[in-house]
Parts: structure tokens; C-alpha cells; sequence
């Protein structure tokens, strides 16, 4: 049966059901390397999700593949490319989207697709795939596209079965990955090639090898032209250090009459790195600017929108080099780990110096493994964890004791508790004195926080109501109401702020901005002789934490 199989897939004229196979083989190839080709990624900014934006988007269109209404090579190519619009993910997500759309156009009304079809087709792939890009940039997968274009047209003819055009187009496809540095000066400076490029051959490699009946899931490939693991150069990390990226933003347009070229000639005039791909129908657009707003509000005047997407790319860029510097085995006395939630406590923590932030907090404290896990990717031996919630506080314990390195706890029970400890933070401190200082400095705030009651009870004397807001000074409720700011105001009022202290405010998840301002202003008449700063922490579960110094 295998053998048949086999003879099946590799015969002159391949079905849908063989198309159906070889993008599976090619989903479990890349899921096999999606690490490998994030690590990769520098351009066009140091984000490093090129490879778990395609293989997402892949992984969707093998699903699509296999509830095809028919079983043609037309009908299941067309299920990926639909599929492949709307779940395409980022910049080189969307781009491949544009590629199995070609794939569909070359292979419309056809039961069956050999060697010279699928030339064609990847001609229509590589037309769709420059004309979805604003500004088109050699020495990307966009370059990768075309020369595998270029061959299949020119050996098409010479060859018997869809294996042996696929076979030269792997050739030519890592030849050229490995000339994108030559083409790319932000590649050659940071000593790689490009991710879009090598996840591209991925995908070849794997629709090759399951047409060849081979593996397609090995633990990695070796990356072509990198020698051992990736690790970008010093001066490349250096010259990115201070950068500003704006925000990744994403979205799909439905609608009617929805006019693409004209809605990628106005984002082009609106943002950068802009890809625009779609029909009348359904419009992906990927763009980086420093306004997200202004491309969400021109996107809603089309049309519906729904898979609205933001990213800070700034953010992304400071995770960028903390994790390169520390693959390089860049040094320094004391590292630092902090456990936290919520996209803003994060960005505070890593401006605190923190060279890894785990995930975690109330419902979903992180396990020993993340914690080690985080501990050994540390560029120091010396390492400082801040728990930063009571309940967390015995795991990083352990965490620690069983680490290889020299690990120690700061037992810090609440965000502004950790926020005060990274404040005496220093890496270049002795091990022990830096201890020292930020132990001391968990004394020295008090913590509110303003949270939802998940039961009735009477606490601390305050009578609660399941759903309502609830006010805490350190452990302990001191106030209850329907509204949060109310809440935080009565809850500070017990706190006994006094005279010229400090408040910092950090509004979690269900509050916007407008609101915490609100809350803030109010606040400060209370309370005109205290001083007030917001913050947006981003945190679940807790509509305000207050730090009082």
C-alpha cells in the first residue's frame, strides 16, 4: 500500500488529493522549524515571529485543504487560497497567502496538474506575491518566489514528473537564500539570511519530500549559509539598539465593490512596509506606522473589520536584542527575571532591567520548568527572581533552589512590590549587596488594588457582593461598590494616604485610557496634596494597582 502510494504521488499528473499531501508534509516541516526561522528574522524590523506567522497561516490552509468541496487539483487549490486570505498572519503570512493564490490561478479547472502546470502556476504566484507589496525589496522571499518562478518556467518542459521540476526549484530556492545577504545590507550586518526566504524553501523542501515519500519532520535543517547556531553580529544588535519601529498593525476588510489597488495606493501614502491583498470581497492588509488608529479608522470606512492585530515593534525590538545578546553569551554580574502580566507591566519590567519577563500572575502562575527555562536563558550565572504575587513566591523558591546557576528569590508579593525591587536593581552590582538592596525595598510601598469579587462574603467586615468591585490594602478588603474608581478612591481614603505621597496608578484590562484619566482627575481633588502618576499595566483581574511611596 505504501509503495502505491508512493507511485501515486511521484506519476506525471498529480490530483488534489497529492496537493492535499504535500502541504501537509510542508505544514509539518516548518512546524518542525518554526524556532529556527524566528531566530532568523531582522527585517523589515527585529521581530522574530516570520516563522510562527507562517506556519500558522500554512497550518490553516492543510486544514482548508482537506474539507475541499472536490477532490480536483482546482477545487482543493482554491480551498487553500481562500482559506489562505483570511488566515494569513503577518507581513510574510500575507505574502504566502498571495503565493497559494497563484497556485489556485495556474491550476483553475484542472482535475489533474503536471510539471508544466505547476510552472505556471508558480508564475502567478510570484506575480501575485509582488503586486500584494507597496515597495517590493529584493533579497526577500519575494526574490525567492521569483527565481523558483524563473526555473520551473525554464525546466518545465524537461521534466517528467511534478518531483523533478519541484526537486531544481528546492536547488534554486536555497541557492538563493543563501545569496539574500549579498542583495540585503541589513542581512549582511547582521551576518544572516533572510527568515521569509528560508521558511519559503522550508515549505518547498516539505512539498518535495512528502512527493518523494521522504521524512518531512526532522528536528531542524541545517540554515543555509549560517554556520552552527544563528547568532547576529554585535554591530548589527547596536545599530537596531535605539530604532524606533512604530506598531505592526493588521486587519481584514470585508465589504462590497472593495477597491484593492486603490486601498494600497492610500496606505501606502499612510505607513510602511504596507501588503495589501484580497478581492472585492475581503481585503488583508498589513502595514507598519506610528498611527495605528488612522489606518483602523480608514479600514472601518470600507468595510467590517475583524482580525484586528497591533503590535509595538519597539517592544518587540528590546525583546529582540535581550535575547541575541544573551545568545551570544554577552555577560554581565546579575541577571534579573521578573513574573508578571499585562503588555505594559512587562515593558516596565524590561525598562527596569529585566533580561526575561515570564508570564504569570492570580489563575496563571507559571511552573518551575518556565521559571528554569527563563533562569538559563539569563546571560549571567548570578540570577534575581522577583515572584511579584504571594502565591508564586514558594514556585520561584523552587524554581531557584534547583537551578545550575547561583539563583536566589526576592520575595516580593505584589507588582509594586517587584517595580520597587527593580528600581534598586543593578547589573553590575555584587550578587549579595544587590540582594540586599532590593530586599530592603520591598518595604518601602504599600499596595491597593481594586479587583471583581468572585463570591459574596463578608471580609475584614466589608460585606461583598459576587460581581462587585472590591478594594484591598495590602491582604485585606477595606471597601466594596459597583464601580472601580469610587472603589480605588475609598480604598486609598483607608490606605491613610498621607501628605506628599507618591500614587502610581496602573489601569488593567476593561478600562480604557479616557476612564483611568477620569479616575485619576477625581483623585486628585480628593487628594490635592498627593501626587499622581497612570500607567497602563495592561494586567488582568485587576482594574487598578496602586503603588502609595
Amino acid at each position: 500500500m505504501a509503495r502505491k502510494a508512493k507511485a501515486s504521488l511521484a506519476r506525471a499528473a498529480l490530483t488534489g488529493a497529492s496537493l492535499r499531501a504535500m502541504f501537509a508534509g510542508a505544514a509539518k516541516l516548518l512546524e518542525a522549524n518554526v524556532e529556527q526561522v524566528n531566530a532568523l528574522n531582522v527585517f523589515p524590523v527585529p521581530d522574530g515571529d516570520t516563522g510562527t506567522n507562517m506556519f500558522l497561516t500554512l497550518r490553516e490552509v492543510s486544514k482548508a485543504a482537506c474539507t475541499a468541496r472536490g477532490d480536483s487539483a482546482s477545487d482543493v487549490a482554491r480551498a487553500m487560497a481562500d482559506s489562505a486570505l483570511r488566515q494569513a498572519r503577518g507581513n510574510s503570512g500575507v505574502i504566502l497567502s498571495q503565493f497559494f493564490k497563484g497556485i489556485a490561478e495556474g491550476l483553475d479547472g484542472k482535475a489533474e496538474f503536471d510539471a508544466i502546470d505547476l510552472a505556471g502556476a508558480l508564475q502567478s504566484a510570484r506575480d501575485y506575491s509582488y503586486q500584494a507589496v507597496g515597495k517590493p525589496v529584493e533579497g526577500t522571499m519575494l526574490t525567492v518566489i521569483r527565481r523558483v518562478a524563473e526555473v520551473a518556467h525554464e525546466d518545465a518542459a524537461s521534466c517528467a514528473t511534478v518531483l523533478e521540476l519541484l526537486t531544481r526549484a528546492c536547488a534554486v530556492a536555497k541557492e538563493t537564500v543563501e545569496a539574500t545577504p549579498s542583495m540585503l545590507p541589513v542581512l549582511r550586518q547582521a551576518g544572516v539570511v533572510d527568515a521569509g526566504g528560508w521558511g519559503l524553501y522550508i515549505v518547498l523542501e516539505g512539498v518535495r519530500r512528502a512527493l518523494a515519500g521522504e521524512s518531512t519532520v526532522p528536528a531542524a535543517l541545517p540554515v543555509a549559509g549560517v554556520n552552527g547556531a544563528v547568532a547576529l553580529s554585535r554591530e548589527f544588535l547596536a545599530a537596531v539598539e535605539h530604532e524606533l519601529y512604530g506598531y505592526c498593525t493588521q486587519l481584514l476588510i470585508s465589504g462590497r465593490g472593495l477597491d484593492v489597488e486603490g486601498i494600497r495606493g492610500r496606505l501606502m501614502g499612510m505607513a510602511r512596509s504596507v501588503v495589501v491583498v484580497g478581492d472585492g470581497a475581503a481585503v488583508k492588509v498589513h502595514a507598519h506606522t506610528d498611527d495605528p488608529g488612522a489606518i483602523l479608522t480608514f479600514g472601518a470606512s470600507l468595510g467590517h473589520l475583524s482580525q484586528v492585530k497591533v503590535d509595538d515593534m519597539d517592544a518587540q525590538r528590546q525583546g529582540f536584542s535581550a535575547m541575541h545578546r544573551g545568545k551570544q553569551g554577552e555577560t554581565k554580574a546579575v541577571a534579573l527575571v521578573a513574573v508578571a502580566s499585562g503588555d505594559g507591566l512587562r515593558r516596565l519590567f524590561e525598562s527596569l532591567g529585566a533580561d526575561v519577563v515570564v508570564d504569570g500572575g492570580d489563575t496563571m502562575n507559571p511552573s518551575v520548568e518556565q521559571l528554569l527555562d527563563a533562569i538559563q536563558s539569563c546571560p549571567s550565572q548570578n540570577v534575581i527572581l522577583l515572584p511579584n504575587n504571594k502565591n508564586i513566591v514558594p514556585t520561584v523558591v523552587q524554581a531557584a533552589g534547583m537551578a545550575t546557576k547561583s539563583a536566589k528569590a526576592v520575595a516580593s508579593t505584589t507588582i509594586p512590590q517587584g517595580i520597587a525591587a527593580a528600581l534598586s536593581y543593578g547589573a553590575e552590582k555584587e550578587f549579595d549587596a544587590c540582594l540586599s538592596d532590593m530586599g530592603a525595598a520591598l518595604g518601602t510601598v504599600k499596595t491597593v488594588r481594586v479587583t471583581e469579587a468572585t463570591r459574596s462574603v463578608t471580609l475584614d467586615g466589608v460585606e461583598v457582593k459576587k460581581g462587585q468591585k472590591i478594594g484591598l490594602v495590602e491582604e485585606s478588603v477595606v471597601a466594596a461598590g459597583e464601580e472601580a474608581g469610587p472603589v480605588l478612591r475609598a480604598t486609598l481614603e483607608k490606605a491613610g494616604l498621607d501628605e506628599g505621597q507618591l500614587v502610581t496608578l496602573y489601569w488593567g484590562k476593561g478600562l480604557d485610557g479616557s476612564c483611568a484619566l477620569s479616575d485619576m482627575e477625581i483623585l486628585k481633588e480628593a487628594f490635592p496634596r498627593a501626587e499622581f502618576e497612570l500607567v497602563n499595566g495592561g494586567q488582568a483581574h485587576y482594574s487598578y494597582i496602586a503603588s502609595i511611596e
